[in-house]
Parts: structure tokens; C-alpha cells; sequence
């Protein structure tokens, strides 16, 4: 089932300026954990901003979840069915108080007391940063701070949350923290997570890749299909995991290794087994 619907979109900033995204179509299913991959100016960022509404295509429609982005009237409901992550979480913060901060949008809906309080409790335990509720928001770590930010967006209940370049401002032990955070918002609650990014680690760990370039969609698939195409992923700026790219560069010398490794772990078994062969031999 369809959450997200792009068709023929196409976006510009200015009207003299080329189109950032260029007749593009895509569809999000429901419950679905989806990585965006692209090099910088590719026109993903603009993508994930189109998606939930925050910018409006010039030509050709959104759905979410059947309502049209453009409808002005609709914009509240969307943006309380698919929720968003930015860059840098200080831009996503508005109260120095980590519970008061959660509490934000909940109160904006209106929402009784206790329901408020329900939501930032279960949010906080979803993060996994129920004993920093009292904590002044400023004195977290760039990875507690995204976490702060995606406690607020859950507070919303949202269907969908969409990560633009989410992990980028992070050092590495808090990319593993919001990617960890990602899979079980996906797994364990059923939320559709989309994640725009340019760390192939972290696209890994999703279900689907959409690779852009140009404005446009040029590959599609699980990361096992997409991360085996290592020449047509350099040909538009992009990387592999890097145990992909060593057992791309072991095959090309050679090697009888198998494609679609996209982990350590599988590739030190691979590794090993060449080793032995060789030895055999």
C-alpha cells in the first residue's frame, strides 16, 4: 500500500534557474524503510522537502497518504501524518528544557494534559532518553539532540518521518545512534522511514535504495541490487560500502567472489575462504 506518491514532479527555485528535480515519479509503500542516496546537489534534499510539503512542485503532484500537498488546506493534516528530521538538530529545538521542547507540538494540537504527558513519556522511552527529560537541551551531544528531535516529531504520531541528511552534523558513534534509532521506529513501531543521505552504511541498513542524480531517479532496488552496480554508482559520484568495493577490486584481480556483501562480517568469511582456497592450491 501507497503512503507517498510523487508524480511527474518537477520543482525550481527560480524560474530562470533549471529544474532540482525533473519529472520525477516515485512511490513510498507504507511501513517501508527507504534510503535516498545522491552527491551533493542532486536535488534529494529538495526531494525530501516536496515529499512532506514543505515546498510545493511547480509541475506535477505529491500524495501523502491520497492527500495532494498543493491543497493548502491540507497542509496540517499532512504535516501531522509525515513528520521531518533536518541537518542540524539546533535549527529543530525551541525550549531549553528537553520535556518542555517534546511537549511543543502536542500542545499546539490543543491536546489535554495527560494526553501531552503520555506522548512525551513514550517518545522519551522510544529514544531511549527518558532520564534526560529534565536536562537542559543545550548541555546534549549533537546525537542526543537528534534524538531530542525525533522525540518531538513522534510526539505527533506521525505514519511517516523523512530524515534529510539527519546523521551529517553527527561523529560516528552518534550516526549509529540515529540509525539504530531509524530501524526500530521502522521494525518496531511500523513508521515509514525515508532517509536522505551520502553514508552508505547508513543506506545500507534500509530495505529499498533510490539513487538520484540530475533531479532524477537512475536506480532503484534493494541494497544488494544497488551496491553490486559499483561502476554505474561511481560513474555519478557515489561510493559502495567499502567491503563491497574491496571485493569488487578482489574480483576485478581475479577472484571468484560473490556479489552483493554488504557487511564486515560476511566479507572476513569471504575473505577467509579465498584465503584457504589459496593456500589449498
Amino acid at each position: 500500500m501507497s503512503f507517498i506518491q510523487a508524480r511527474d514532479l518537477s520543482f525550481s527555485y527560480s524560474p530562470a534557474e533549471p529544474n532540482v528535480i525533473n519529472k520525477l515519479n516515485l512511490t513510498i509503500e507504507k511501513g517501508s524503510f527507504v534510503a535516498v542516496l545522491g552527491h551533493n546537489g542532486c536535488g534529494k534534499s529538495t526531494l525530501a522537502k516536496l515529499l512532506c510539503g514543505i515546498l510545493l512542485p511547480a509541475s506535477g503532484k505529491v500524495l501523502v497518504d491520497g492527500l495532494d500537498t498543493a491543497h493548502e488546506e491540507k497542509s496540517f493534516e499532512i504535516r501531522k501524518k509525515c513528520g521531518m528530521i533536518f541537518q542540524n538538530p539546533d535549527n529543530q529545538l525551541v525550549a531549553s528544557v528537553v520535556e518542555e521542547d517534546i511537549a511543543f507540538a502536542p500542545e499546539n494540537l490543543g491536546l489535554p494534559r495527560e494526553e501531552i504527558r503520555k506522548r512525551v513519556d513514550s517518545a522519551l522511552e522510544t529514544v531511549g532518553m527518558t532520564e534526560y527529560a529534565r536536562h537542559a537541551t543545550y548541555k546534549l551531544s549533537g546525537g542526543q539532540k537528534q534524538r531530542i528531535a525525533i522525540a518531538g516529531v513522534l510526539a505527533m504520531s506521525p505514519e511517516c518521518i523523512i530524515f534529510d541528511e539527519a546523521t551529517s552534523m553527527l561523529d560516528p558513534n552518534g550516526r549509529k545512534e540515529i540509525t539504530a534509532a531509524m530501524k526500530r521506529l521502522n521494525k518496531e513501531m511500523g513508521i515509514t522511514v525515508v532517509t536522505i543521505t551520502h553514508y552508505m552504511n547508513e543506506a545500507v541498513e534500509a530495505d529499498r535504495i533510490v539513487v538520484m542524480n540530475q533531479g532524477e531517479i537512475v536506480a532503484d532496488g534493494t541494497p544488494e541490487e544497488i551496491f553490486t552496480q559499483v561502476e554505474k554508482l561511481h560513474s555519478v559520484a557515489l561510493d559502495v560500502p567499502q567491503v563491497t568495493e574491496l571485493l569488487y577490486l578482489l574480483e576485478k584481480d581475479g577472484a571468484d567472489t560473490p556479489r552483493g556483501v554488504l557487511h564486515a562480517m560476511d566479507a572476513a568469511e569471504v575473505i577467509t575462504k579465498l584465503y584457504k582456497n589459496t593456500r589449498s592450491d
